[in-house]
């Protein structure tokens, strides 16, 4: 759990220095929600990742000269609530649900964010989306390039706790089975 946690207050600090250096989107948001769900104790699964996303929104909202609080961005919070839950619904599932869940995160938060967009944002060109069928299509089509950093913040992150993951416990291993070699000696 300990491991969990840093990673999640990893994933805030990660996402503050990605907008210092520009690099739009590609924060590990969503891996922070799914990570949360599959690897904290019930207990903390859902609010840390949300508490340590309102820590980040407040700090680059003021950052940036925004408003402290969108209420919009009610919808991201809601779709990184249902990763947080994906993320508790896979954590006792096979291997195979765990990579559905992290395939599945970056395209769960696009599809929710984008929605959101159309609803109460602007377009590129500075005008409300139209409430049609269109307007939405058009809504999505020009978040496509955002998604590709999130695709990547995501992923890069999941798969770099895996790989933290791994090598923790193959350490844990090694040093058990050192002392227990010792302990027959």
């Amino acid at each position: 759990m300990i491991l969990a946690i840093l990673m999640v207050v990893a994933a805030g600090i990660f996402r503050l220095a990605a907008h210092e250096f520009h690099w739009w989107n590609v924060a590990p948001v969503g891996a922070m929600a799914l990570l949360g769900g599959m690897c904290l104790g019930r207990r903390y699964a859902l609010w840390v990742p949300l508490a340590v996303l309102a820590v980040t929104d407040v700090l680059l909202n003021v950052w940036m000269g925004y408003p402290m609080f969108y209420w919009p961005r009610a919808f991201d919070y809601g779709a990184f609530l249902l990763i947080g839950l994906l993320g508790l619904w896979a954590r006792d599932r096979k291997f195979s649900a765990k990579i559905g869940a992290v395939i599945a995160t970056p395209f769960l938060f696009f599809l929710i964010s984008n929605f959101a967009v159309w609803l109460f944002g602007l377009s590129l060109s500075n005008v409300p989306y139209a409430k049609t069928l269109s307007g939405l299509t058009e809504c999505y089509v020009a978040g496509l390039p955002f998604l590709r950093g999130t695709v990547v913040g995501d992923w890069g992150f999941m798969a770099l706790f895996a790989v933290s993951a791994l090598a923790l416990r193959r350490a844990s291993s090694e040093r058990t089975h050192w002392l227990v070699t010792e302990a027959r000696a």
